[in-house]
């Protein structure tokens, strides 16, 4: 019932959008449609611009133009149209119906930016990607706040059939910032931008400029870039800066000096034009570029529109009045103080700078930034991509004929799961593959530094979007996860659909193989077993058990994801009947145990006690050092608060203990989970209260773990429980409950198994207490280059 109930849910909400999954499957394509969306439907500007501009032309007269318009902005889109006489045969509203409807209808799609997370291209539709911009500003995997959240446009830039790049500098950056070097399938068009070939006519720019009657002025344009979010402008100070810089310059400029200003929409509405005398705006209906053309000057910072303007050689001034501050938080590709342009810090440097006519655009600059531009860049797109005509420099993307290797690592929250993630990453051969670490955006959105555990020599594919769920499909779901419901159309419902997904994230690009490394969470589960490749899930513990206490995963998907995945991969010898116990297949199952980055941990052992931001704890980090550096026996288990930790039974053992040795301490540190405040609660009710230490979320307990004596694994059932090797590591003695996963180690290694239940636990501590119990002594080393090899010889079958 609640299933049904989070269906119904997501429908009423608008989270799931069943219509377009309709319009997708059953909508026919129209040859001689194209639809356009210019900067998510808020602006009819630049190159879509140019480009509806050039389709005025008889020769597209065939050809329907479909034009996406935010419910915000379709009055001035409208009448931009008007005053251009361009002739749209349909606007639709971003995000409704009949934009689905046309967005799976046309043949033809374009984009300045990328489409919304639901987007699927179809077989046969021809996407044109015209980027709004020359990159300044560090983007995607260059930019760590931004890795999270990439993975619309990345998809979108890899699903486009044509990429549209003015210079090889731009094809550089944004090559490496979404990872299409050796991804991408389309073709690169080494044209200029539409939107730039005004700037080869100083004559429409005289026009322009006696049509708005400024002739015989010195006309300025100012573009300063946005800073921050839409609900941070007031609290990071940018539209006051704005209103004290335009103060300052209209009482600064001469009667013959005009200044124009385009600012970000997210302040247009806060700055009143009218109040100055010198400083004017641009006319709505007209557009920017034409108005830039007629510009003497153009004023900027951190603006790709600089790239652009620098063709036609006039000066440019760079009002970089916060550049320390901006590279800091944002980062720049560019040392801009390099460029063949004027700097200013002050509204003075801009004053002094706009009678000095030096600094003009030099021939080396341009040969980098504007590489491919043009005066008939419009023109030759047009008839390349609608006609058919060869008339454009095409491209393919170089690549270095590795095989491309995809691995799903989950939330990557500090878990087992993610740390023996890590650890085997450092340890596969990168010179054989390409490998690209995927996760949801929606599950790291609120850590969005979490992704700075991905290794940086590796690439990232981030799942951008939920699934595109629909009615029939939901119910569908619902029976086969918790009812086991198989029949043939629930079956083939779901197959489809998870196909769909699958070129809806990925499209067309190839990969060798899909690896579910954290083998949890049904739709990806459902998701790389539709992969058009081979593919491999792992088992990081006893599913059965977790299926039994947890109830966190459903026995029909397993029963036939762990047959019809080409490789299961269970961590442990342990856990390997169970799993076998679950599908009935055998011949598809390898035991691989997890790598273990030993030095990494010996590193962070050595750095100093020290708790996060969001750390939680029961002491303070002074008490706590405290006790670590005091003569008290320190037992520790670290394992995140959930119930398989078996934390109860761990505090009332220690508690018995420590009735007869009160010199002695219990600490626990764990990550996620929903056990923490009961646990709380269970430890202050105990008359070692005081003696029991929890600690929740702590980035590096490694330097608490070395000051420990003991390791106590008090869990039910473990994969493997990769804090034995840490603790062994560090040279701290380890006991175990005698449970799948630890037992086999611990029994290979000489380890020491306590009876699985509160009283073993209680055992432990005595064995240590009456020193019968040592350190192990394992070669992670050659433990991880075997684990290492037996993965990659599955890449290999």
């Amino acid at each position: 019932m609640q299933m049904l109930i989070k269906v119904l849910k997501k429908l009423k909400s608008g989270t799931w959008f069943p219509f377009y999954n309709s319009f997708y499957e059953r909508v026919s394509l129209d040859p001689n449609m194209i639809f356009l969306e210019s900067r998510g439907g808020k602006a009819l500007e630049g190159n879509i611009f140019s480009l509806c501009r050039e389709l005025e032309k008889g020769q597209y007269k065939k050809f329907k133009l479909v034009l996406a318009a935010d419910k915000t902005s379709k009055k001035t889109i409208m009448q931009k149209l008007e005053n251009y006489d361009l002739h749209i045969n349909k606007i639709v509203e971003t995000g409704g119906l009949q934009y689905y409807f046309y967005l799976s209808k046309a043949r033809y799609l374009i984009n300045d930016t990328s489409f919304p997370g639901r987007f699927i291209k179809k077989e046969n539709q021809i996407y044109l990607n015209v980027w709004h911009g020359t990159p300044l500003k560090r983007m995607g995997r260059d930019n760590v706040d931004e890795v999270y959240s990439m993975g619309n446009v990345m998809r979108n830039l890899l699903a486009a059939d044509y990429l549209l790049f003015p210079n090889e500098y731009m094809e550089e950056k944004m090559s490496g910032a979404y990872m299409l070097d050796n991804l991408y399938n389309g073709v690169v068009l080494h044209e200029g931008y539409p939107r730039n070939s005004i700037f080869f006519s100083r004559e429409s720019g005289e026009r322009m400029k006696k049509g708005l009657g400024y002739e015989g002025q010195q006309l300025i344009m100012y573009m300063p870039t946005f800073r921050g979010k839409a609900d941070q402008i007031e609290v990071e100070g940018f539209g006051t800066r704005i209103h004290q810089h335009l103060h300052e310059l209209d009482s600064r400029l001469s009667d013959e000096q005009t200044l124009l200003i385009k600012v970000h929409p997210f302040i247009q509405n806060q700055i009143e034009i009218s109040q100055y005398s010198h400083i004017k705006p641009i006319p709505e209906n007209v557009d920017s570029y034409e108005v830039l053309n007629a510009c003497d000057v153009l004023i900027t910072d951190y603006s790709s529109v600089m790239y652009d303007f620098a063709i036609t050689r006039r000066k440019i001034i760079l009002f970089a009045y916060d550049y320390e501050e901006y590279i800091r938080e944002r980062g720049l590709y560019e040392n801009i103080t390099d460029y063949p342009f004027s700097m200013a810090e002050t509204v003075n440097d801009i004053i002094r700078e706009l009678e000095n006519d030096s600094g003009s655009v030099n021939k080396e600059f341009l040969m980098k930034y504007a590489t491919y531009e043009s005066r008939d860049a419009a023109e030759k797109i047009c008839r390349q991509i609608f006609l058919e005509e060869n008339c454009c420099a095409l491209v393919k993307m170089n690549k270095n004929n590795k095989k491309n290797i995809l691995f799903y690592a989950g939330d990557l929250n500090q878990n087992g799961i993610t740390t023996a993630f890590c650890s085997m990453m450092k340890y596969l051969d990168k010179s054989r593959y390409n490998y690209y670490i995927s996760f949801r955006m929606q599950s790291v959105k609120a850590e969005p530094e979490r992704t700075k555990r991905i290794p940086e020599n590796m690439g990232v594919f981030p799942i951008s979007s939920e699934m595109n769920m629909d009615l029939l499909t939901g119910f569908a779901q619902l029976f086969y996860i918790k009812a086991g419901c198989k029949g043939r159309l629930i079956m083939q419902r779901l197959r489809r659909a998870y196909k769909r997904e699958w070129r809806k994230h990925f499209g067309n690009v190839q990969f060798e193989h899909a690896v579910h490394y954290n083998g949890y969470e049904a739709y990806i589960t459902s998701l790389i077993e539709q992969a058009p490749c081979r593919n491999t899930i792992w088992v990081h513990n006893d599913m059965e058990q977790e299926i039994a206490l947890k109830k966190n995963q459903s026995r029909y998907l397993l029963e036939d994801v762990y047959k019809s995945y080409d490789n299961v991969v269970v961590v442990s010898e342990d856990i390997r009947q169970s799993t076998i116990r679950i599908s009935g297949r055998e011949n598809n199952i390898h035991v691989i145990e997890n790598c273990h980055d030993y030095e990494s941990v010996i590193k962070r052992s050595k750095m100093p006690v020290s708790f996060d931001k969001n750390t939680l704890s029961t002491k303070t980090e002074e008490e706590l050092i405290k006790i670590l550096n005091g003569n008290s026996v320190k037992f520790i288990n670290i394992g995140r608060y959930s119930p398989e930790k078996g934390h109860e039974r761990l505090i009332k053992a220690f508690e018995q203990y420590w009735l007869k040795h009160r010199e002695s301490n219990l600490i626990i540190i764990g990550g996620t989970g929903d056990l923490y405040s009961k646990t709380l609660e269970l430890a202050r009710a105990t008359a070692a209260s005081e003696h029991i230490i929890l600690i929740r979320s702590m980035s590096n307990p490694m330097p608490v773990l070395k000051r420990c004596d003991l390791f106590l694994l008090s869990s039910y059932y473990e994969g493997l429980g990769l804090v034995l090797l840490e603790a062994d590591t560090l040279g701290i003695p380890v006991t175990a409950c005698d449970v799948p996963g630890p037992r086999g180690f611990l029994r290979r290694h000489g380890g020491i198994l306590l009876a699985n239940s509160q009283e073993g636990i209680l055992q432990g501590m005595i064995m240590f207490n009456r020193k019968k119990l040592t350190s192990m002594n394992v070669d992670y080393e050659k433990r991880n280059l075997e684990s290492t090899r037996k993965f990659e010889e599955l890449l290999t079958e």
